[in-house]
């Protein structure tokens, strides 16, 4: 990378921070809350999700119009992270006893299963990863 898009990461890393302890209050009930741009929270995140796709789709034709190439590596690391986030926003709001419930629709799995055999495929990348350095 070269001055600026480190400056720009950083900020960014910076500003995703910040608000991280902001969005990890936000829950279901809270998402029909009027703020003070007169739409919901949910609306705002909507609206910023979007925002996100469509400019990183401008930034990569930016990029396409340089010749700079498309990193597939990178695609790949952002798209696990973002696998990973999600993952683990799906199991943080459940208490110990719903964890160990084997539910039919899962296939009779329970939500501890299923997250110990990510954290399984986890450490496999992990030492795969390790053998290759």
């Amino acid at each position: 990378m070269n001055n600026k898009s480190d400056k720009y990461k950083k900020s960014l890393e910076e500003t995703y921070d910040q608000t991280t302890l902001y969005t990890q209050e936000i829950n279901d009930s809270t998402l029909d809350t009027e703020l003070s741009s007169k739409q919901s929270v949910r609306t705002v995140l909507q609206n910023l999700i979007s925002e996100y796709h469509g400019t990183r789709e401008q930034l990569l034709w930016t990029k396409w119009g340089q010749g700079i190439p498309r990193s597939e590596s990178r695609s790949l690391i952002a798209d696990l992270s973002a696998a990973r986030i999600e993952f683990i926003s799906y199991f943080l709001d459940m208490n110990d006893n719903q964890l160990e419930q084997n539910v039919a629709p899962a296939e009779g799995e329970s939500a501890e299963s299923l997250i110990n055999k990510m954290l399984l495929l986890e450490k496999q990348l992990l030492s795969l990863l390790k053998e290759n350095k």
